[in-house]
């Protein structure tokens, strides 16, 4: 059973951008955490404010295959990004149209001015639930709502899309099944908090229905799965 909370297909973490505001209360103990070894390297990193890296550009990028990916700016979210930055993120992609590339985002609506896409790149955004009322009352994130982040990514006309499950919170079954069907995604990954930041989770079996009805129409991809 998968255990582990990065993207198994992701064979490089290209951290040419750097840092996030969103303030994702289950983040404290991974991204953020993960940034405070940058102390000696990089005090932006170790504050996760968003800042650039362009001395990164140009670094040797692996070859994909199959289902992997080069996850461009893993380490922050792109919505915090200045476009000019992006942009030259973008040129070193089209030069490797052999290889595929994953940007994601809590604000999809971001992917809307940078579009079109080359085709070999994967847009994904973060669904955790389609409860707004639970992402409210927890105060989860500084993200737009689910619902927002649903209605946005169906705006954008890139056809190549991702969901991210993660970490799944509380859900009404036969509604997620209905946003994840009409977004089209290649894949989703789907899993439960790694952190145990007690968060208001759905039980398992619940959790096993939604892979079911999801594997209908699309792959799906367990990350961290509750053995009860």
């Amino acid at each position: 059973m998968k255990t582990s909370n990065m993207y198994e297909d992701s064979v490089l973490q290209w951290n040419v951008f750097v840092g996030c505001r969103f303030d994702c209360i289950y983040c404290e103990r991974s991204f953020k955490l993960q940034m405070k070894r940058q102390k000696n390297n990089c005090s932006i990193c170790y504050n996760y404010e968003p800042h650039f890296h362009p001395e990164r550009l140009n670094r040797s990028l692996p070859r994909t295959s199959g289902d992997q990916f080069i996850w461009a700016c893993s380490s922050g979210d792109i919505a915090f990004a200045k476009p000019e930055w992006i942009q030259k993120i973008l040129g070193v992609i089209k030069r490797y149209p052999d290889r595929t590339f994953l940007l994601q985002t809590k604000n999809p609506i971001v992917f809307k001015q940078y579009e079109p896409f080359p085709p070999n790149i994967v847009l994904d955004t973060t669904i955790e639930t389609i409860r707004d009322d639970i992402y409210t009352f927890y105060k989860i994130s500084k993200a737009p709502l689910p619902s927002k982040r649903f209605e946005d990514f169906l705006a954008v006309t890139h056809p190549r899309k991702f969901v991210t499950i993660e970490p799944v919170l509380e859900f009404d079954l036969d509604k997620m099944v209905d946003w994840i069907k009409q977004i089209k995604p290649e894949r989703v990954y789907l899993g439960y908090d790694s952190k145990n930041c007690e968060l208001p989770e759905p039980e398992r079996q619940k959790v096993l229905e939604l892979e079911r009805q999801l594997k209908a129409f699309t792959k799906v991809k367990r990350k961290l799965f509750r053995k009860a």
